[in-house]
């Protein structure tokens, strides 16, 4: 019977467009694991809307949040582009309608162990990351003419977190062999 109850749950929400709320840990499947600097895990999983894609939803510290912080009214709805663990991060791209894709980086700062987050919104997948000690970087080809610069650099300060706009620029922000190249 319970089992009936949360399939109706299921179609109700499904029919509904709304997202379950992320204490629904019934309704999340799981895509990938990756492990952080102090050997703890930031997991992505997603709760699906049919044919409309999925919402996504990150799991650190025991504690599950939608994905996407940074708008946390916005239900955004879509197909996964970009599910990796790079450098004890993990980093993720939703397309939710075309041409825009939402991503997030989700590290610990290797130093103070202290959850950072990047949150992005561009045409272009991220190509490269940065994780130093004093700040993670990720940056993204400007593919979509969105200035007239080559890159879009996203940028987490350590104790000042994230601006509210990328910084495009010509140059890369570090030196090539300091990348980590998203592939």
């Amino acid at each position: 019977m319970k089992s009936l109850a949360l399939s109706l749950v299921l179609v109700a929400t499904a029919a509904l467009g709304a997202t379950p709320d992320a204490g629904d840990a019934g309704t999340l499947r799981p895509v990938l694991s990756c492990v952080l600097e102090d050997g703890s895990r930031a997991k992505l999983e997603t709760s699906s809307h049919g044919l409309d894609g999925d919402s996504l939803f990150v799991q650190v510290g025991g504690k599950t949040e939608r994905a996407f912080l940074d708008m946390p009214r916005t239900d955004f709805v879509g197909h996964i582009a970009l599910a990796k663990c790079v450098g004890k991060t993990l980093i993720f791209a939703l397309n939710y309608g075309p041409p825009y894709l939402k991503g997030g980086a989700i590290r610990q700062n290797p130093v103070t162990h202290a959850d950072e987050r990047i949150y992005f919104a561009e045409k272009a997948l991220p190509r490269w990351l940065y994780s130093g000690r004093k700040e993670m970087l990720v940056i993204i080809p400007n593919e979509g003419d969105e200035t007239d610069k080559k890159y879009l650099v996203y940028r987490y300060e350590a104790g000042k977190g994230q601006p509210d706009e990328s910084t495009p620029t010509d140059q890369l922000p570090v030196a090539l062999r300091d990348l980590i190249r998203i592939k």
